[in-house]
């Protein structure tokens, strides 16, 4: 797609703000009403997935060209997602998308991506990861108590992230399969990024490489299920992926399959966790994991600014995502408490580290997770719990930063602490 698959949309924007708020109907504290980090932290309009809108219109209309101001306020911008969830309650436009799109016209003019934003994709190139990490140290996180099984047709797609900055969450996620008697194998050196933090920037021809490269690879090694426990990796490989490349492979998040074993009887939490917890929905895990429809009906005006659509269009509000799986798990560990946010699910606010704004903006990135975490506090638990490496680098940053009292838990961690035997 391109921006010119936008025109109508792009022209329907009515800059009536909706895109700033969660719904008004689910708006439960002043304090705690906004959706999207950016608008709130800059609080300047083009900043907003409107204003936003209005940029690329004017882009596509050959009003404007690229500046350096106008791409640092396209970049500032954590591709959560939430303002489409919020403007498609009104107007069923897709800021998000046209977001994306402007970031991609704006690689392939030469214009962008930041040089923050070149720099690890340049090591995305050479080293398969945007840490610039030796492909041998990928697996260095793998303990000898860790079983796989290379016979097996699940991967564990460990994720650049999870692999060389919170192997934690690697360890503990394959534990608690060992733990489940799921048979797995890993890619070790051989796995390669999943395309996430170059796509989200705009460079759709190199991330269509990189999911090509993957695709090949998976079919290669006779894989028929990857289970993720990164967010990120989860929304590539289900929602985007099947946008650009065909491919048959199932794709589970972690907490799905927990929850499943859970049901199961396969994994008995019998230790006690007495731990009050909130739960963060990732925005890559919860709203943008819905997949995407291309809409090729028409749009028929029966009244003045009242639409129907010929034939009904689908619907992509967000409900869609893996919202249920994470909070089952954690009513099931002995003594955890869960007491939720305000803005919770479809209407979740960003950790601040998506879209390549950690890299970039990493003031902007603290700041939003010091949002999420004041939010968290407000609940009076104990711990913040989410199923995020990314999330869980942000958010933890932020903890820091507050000098909370508050700890950040992966959901696995939280369910090894539960088994008998665990660590």
């Amino acid at each position: 797609m391109t921006l010119g698959d936008f025109e109508e949309m792009m022209d329907s924007c009515v800059r009536c703000s909706k895109c700033k708020f969660i719904p008004q109907i689910q708006i439960k504290s002043k304090r705690f009403s906004h959706i999207c980090p950016s608008i709130e932290y800059y609080n300047f309009h083009a900043y907003s997935g409107g204003g936003r809108m209005i940029m690329a219109n004017a882009l596509h209309r050959g009003r404007i060209e690229f500046t350096p101001e106008m791409l640092e306020v396209l970049y500032s911008c954590t591709n959560c997602g939430g303002c489409e969830i919020s403007c498609k309650w009104v107007y069923d436009l897709e800021p998000n998308e046209v977001i994306h799109e402007l970031r991609v016209a704006a690689v392939e003019s030469g214009a962008g991506p930041l040089p923050k934003h070149k720099k690890y994709i340049d090591l995305v190139d050479r080293n398969q990861n945007p840490y610039g990490e030796p492909s041998e140290k990928r697996p260095a996180w793998l303990e000898d108590d860790i079983e796989l099984d290379e016979n097996s047709s699940t991967i564990f797609f460990v994720g650049c992230t999870a692999a060389y900055r919170r192997e934690e969450i690697a360890k503990s996620t394959a534990r608690v399969l060992n733990a489940g008697g799921e048979k797995f194998r890993i890619l070790g050196t051989d796995e390669v990024c999943c395309g996430s933090p170059v796509y989200r920037v705009g460079d759709k021809t190199k991330a269509i490489e990189i999911m090509k490269r993957n695709i090949e690879l998976f079919r290669e090694r006779g894989v028929e299920r990857i289970v993720t426990s990164c967010a990120g990796c989860f929304n590539m490989l289900k929602t985007e992926y099947p946008r650009y490349v065909e491919h048959e492979f199932e794709v589970v998040h972690i907490s799905q399959l927990l929850e499943t074993m859970l049901s199961e009887g396969r994994i008995k939490p019998t230790r006690e966790v007495p731990m009050k917890v909130t739960y963060h929905d990732p925005c890559h895990l919860g709203r943008m994991s819905e997949p995407y429809e291309p809409y090729e009906g028409e749009k028929i005006e029966i009244l003045s600014q009242v639409y129907m659509w010929d034939p009904p269009k689908p619907e992509r509000r967000g409900a869609g995502g893996v919202y249920d799986a994470p909070r089952n798990v954690l009513k099931q560990i002995p003594g955890v408490e869960l007491i939720e946010m305000e803005r919770i699910r479809e209407y979740s606010y960003c950790c601040g580290a998506g879209g390549g704004v950690k890299s970039a903006f990493p003031a902007f990135a603290l700041w939003t997770g010091g949002e999420r975490v004041q939010e968290a506090e407000a609940t009076g638990a104990e711990g913040i719990v989410s199923v995020c490496p990314f999330c869980s680098t942000n958010i933890r940053d932020a903890l820091k930063s507050r000098e909370s009292k508050m700890e950040y838990y992966d959901l696995t961690e939280l369910v090894l602490l539960s088994l008998e035997g665990g660590d």
